[in-house]
């Protein structure tokens, strides 16, 4: 007969058996669904639970989990339950078992819920034990009972998710907002956990830190990068990270639009005060997604810097650029309209202009003579000093409301020193509004002062710079190229390929004010501006601003 044990040598080893925890060692694992929960306590009521059925049955507890609100639908979305179960498998000294106040606290997932303590009782000898019941996972009729709370549990959540879910789709659909509002606002209502911010009906407010985030939105529609606009807003008191303002950027709540999931994909108007105007939102998105009017711009092609800038002057789209590799030149097109194109550079053999030749020229058209500079400096003093004299005004009269304000504040304070306020929330409560008004008017008080600071050598600067425009444009690399383009022309230059010209439409200030100078002083028979003159020809041009440069 045939010996068959040889084939002993291709038998699978047995699985390496883990032994019995030898001491009566345990860990504690507490959660609660919600911040309203933990505001009651219920974490510190499992916690003393657990230690009283430790205690008089001679368990020692080593360590603690949890103690924080996670949603226990999903097992593993829950960082600390993770934490958990990962330090379970990793332990060499592993804990007799794991005391829980009820099943519903560990895991309300069901199935997925055996699995998980099947695995931990089967695999890793762990057991775990139901505090509030004494049942634990040491006997079969036990993992039985354990294994059926379980599910218990999942059927329980399913069927409230049947009677709120509803009710919480018709909360939605009605203009409110379902969990915390962002940055920016204040958020009152019944379920709110800060005390001083609860109220009968909800209520969602702009606070100080939104009339800030109100500048962030306007300082990207003017080009400024997300880490330039984090720094500007360090130094006016918010600290906002990059994955957060990235964040802000495409959230429509800030415009007031309500897009909860409830909503099945139909957004709808919120009842809230919008941060900013739904223009001002999607002119945002498109700057985002790097298209404003729906082509998407080579931004990295130093030979093609007015990308972005020119407009068709049939369709109003932006013109794309392209290159002809073999010759080595490049144009820029409009991609919906057929013969709308035009050359980069200027074309010896051609005898044409090229779009950057004739935009250094419009930019040299806004030139001032020498001979009106210092006349001009003059005008623009005045100008400034009309604007300044309105600066004033307003500051005076912030300082004058601040003051109102804070001699309202006091009395508050002192109505509450002397016992002549009973009810210490609401006193709270009126005491950071008014105080949040007064930072609000300090802060705007802040802005007035600056504008009316550094006059002579702003004016000087502007002047300067803006005689050499079309040689910074020149010589500038394609950064500073298309922050000249944003300055001076915010909105962009329609062209006209087939007469080779730029139409403006939206000018800075600065070089429209030049513009209007040049046309009033060159007039036959008119006489220049002098120091002593008492009007100024650009007062009445209003919204006269200063040209921010950044070069």
């Amino acid at each position: 007969m045939n010996d068959l044990t040889k084939y002993n040598r291709f038998k699978k080893p047995r699985k390496k058996e883990i032994s019995l925890p030898t001491s009566r060692d345990v860990w504690v694992y507490t959660r609660v669904s919600s911040s309203r929960q933990k505001d009651n306590f219920s974490l510190e009521n499992q916690k003393e639970e657990a230690e009283k059925f430790a205690t008089e049955n001679g368990y020692t507890i080593t360590e603690y989990f949890g103690n924080l609100n996670e949603s226990a639908t999903k097992d593993m979305t829950r960082k600390e339950f993770q934490t958990l179960i990962n330090k379970v498998k990793k332990s060499r000294k592993k804990p007799f078992g794991i005391l829980v106040y009820v099943i519903s606290r560990f895991s309300r997932s069901g199935g997925s819920a055996i699995g998980i303590v099947d695995n931990l009782v089967e695999e890793l000898r762990v057991h775990l034990i139901e505090v509030n019941s004494g049942l634990d996972t040491t006997s079969h009729m036990g993992k039985q009972a354990i294994y059926k709370k379980l599910l218990d549990a999942n059927d329980e959540n399913y069927n409230r998710k049947q009677h709120t879910i509803p009710g919480m789709k018709k909360f939605v659909k009605s203009g409110q907002n379902f969990g915390v509002a962002p940055l920016g606002y204040d958020h009152y209502g019944p379920r709110v956990v800060d005390p001083l911010k609860r109220d009968i009906e909800q209520r969602i407010e702009v606070n100080k830190d939104g009339n800030v985030l109100r500048k962030a939105w306007k300082w990207k529609l003017e080009g400024l990068s997300d880490p330039e606009i984090i720094k500007k807003l360090d130094v006016l008191g918010i600290k906002i990270s990059k994955q957060k303002i990235s964040r802000m950027w495409r959230n429509a709540f800030y415009c007031g639009i309500q897009n909860n999931a409830f909503l099945d994909g139909k957004p709808i108007k919120g009842n809230w005060e919008p941060l900013i105007s739904e223009e001002v939102f999607w002119r945002v998105q498109n700057i985002l997604d790097g298209n404003n009017q729906g082509y998407k711009i080579d931004k990295d092609n130093c030979s093609r810097p007015l990308v972005g800038t020119l407009f068709c002057i049939v369709c109003g789209k932006k013109l794309t650029g392209y290159e002809v590799k073999k010759k080595k030149l490049h144009y820029y097109k409009c991609q919906q309209c057929l013969g709308i194109s035009i050359n980069a550079e200027s074309s010896v053999k051609m005898k044409t202009k090229g779009a950057h030749q004739m935009f250094m020229e419009l930019l040299e058209s806004y030139r001032l003579e020498d001979k009106y500079i210092q006349p001009f400096i003059l005008q623009l003093k005045k100008t400034f000093v009309n604007m300044k004299k309105e600066a004033f005004e307003q500051r005076d009269a912030l300082t004058k409301k601040i003051k109102g304000l804070e001699a309202e504040l006091d009395t508050l304070n002192e109505r509450y020193a002397f016992g002549k306020f009973d009810d210490e929330a609401l006193y709270k409560r009126l005491r950071e509004k008014k105080q949040g008004e007064i930072d609000q008017i300090k802060e705007q008080l802040l802005d007035s002062d600056s504008e009316i600071s550094n006059l002579e050598s702003y004016i000087q600067r502007s002047i300067e710079i803006s005689q050499n425009i079309h040689n910074y444009w020149q010589l500038g690399n394609l950064e500073e190229k298309r922050k000249i383009q944003k300055l001076v022309f915010p909105e962009g230059i329609i062209i006209d390929t087939t007469n080779r010209t730029y139409l403006t439409s939206k000018v800075n200030s600065l070089f429209l004010a030049k513009s209007q100078f040049k046309r009033i002083a060159g007039g036959a028979n008119k006489k220049l501006p002098t120091k002593n003159g008492e009007e100024s020809y650009l007062v009445a041009g209003a919204g006269l601003e200063p040209a921010t440069f950044g070069l």
